[in-house]
């Protein structure tokens, strides 16, 4: 079961106005809440009511991991792989550094908005269902 549209526009409103939204997507009770971080307003994610540093880290180890925000970094820079391309040409450059195009994977347990939240959520849950008061 997914979130129909009416919900989904309603649990976007209720964040956007400081509401805390309780989901649950999979046998796991999500909460989502406005908070700040450093200084902007940021969507937390809370897993049964906490978040683990493990989960960020090594999230194929995890399943709670997959409802956090996934975020990739270049294990190289662009700038250095530029300068490899240029140097030694395409075939040689893949050769010495056959991993150039590799990327790292952790994951926050936060959003930049709302919508990504949950567009994420109904994205990796396979049964998501609105829990309290909103649900009826």
């Amino acid at each position: 079961m997914s979130l129909s549209k009416e919900q989904k526009s309603l649990v976007i409103n209720e964040l956007e106005i400081g509401n805390r939204i309780e989901l649950k997507c999979d046998d796991y009770e999500i909460s989502l809440r406005i908070q700040r971080h450093k200084m902007k307003l940021v969507v937390g994610v809370f897993v049964d009511g906490t978040v683990k540093g493990c989960w960020c880290t090594k999230s194929n180890q995890y399943p709670e991991a997959k409802y956090l925000a996934p975020y990739f970094v270049n294990k190289y820079k662009p700038s250095f792989k530029n300068k490899l391309l240029k140097l030694y040409g395409k075939r040689k450059a893949y050769q010495e550094y056959p991993d150039l195009d590799d990327k790292h994977e952790y994951r926050l347990p936060y959003f930049s908005n709302v919508t990504k939240a949950i567009n994420h959520l109904i994205k990796v849950s396979h049964s998501i269902e609105l829990l309290g008061e909103m649900a009826a």
